[in-house]
């Protein structure tokens, strides 16, 4: 998966070539060079970069929220399993006799 910054990094390059060679009025490096594949590319990567953090923003927050009802749900059934198992064990030892 290809990192966040290395991405921003790419557009910012792809962003620096197109103004480069907007100041240029060389034929043969226009020829040679497809300036508007970079500027359509780049819009395009700041798009889905756009998408993705706002994904990773709803993902966070999906996640926190799943955090929180399952630290819920652990602690109530901890403490039922725990008050069952000794109210089953003394449940038991009052039954036994000897």
């Amino acid at each position: 998966m290809i990192q966040c910054e290395k991405l921003s990094k790419l557009i910012e390059r792809m962003q620096r070539i197109v103004t480069h060679l907007n100041d240029r009025n060389d034929l043969v490096l226009h020829q040679q060079v497809n300036q508007f594949f970079y500027m359509q590319k780049a819009e395009e990567l700041k798009m889905l970069l756009d998408q993705f953090d706002d994904l990773r923003k709803s993902l966070e927050s999906l996640t926190c929220r799943i955090d929180e009802n399952y630290s819920l749900c652990f602690a109530q059934w901890r403490k039922d399993v725990r008050w069952l198992n000794t109210y089953l064990q003394n449940r038991e030892r009052a039954k036994s006799v000897l």
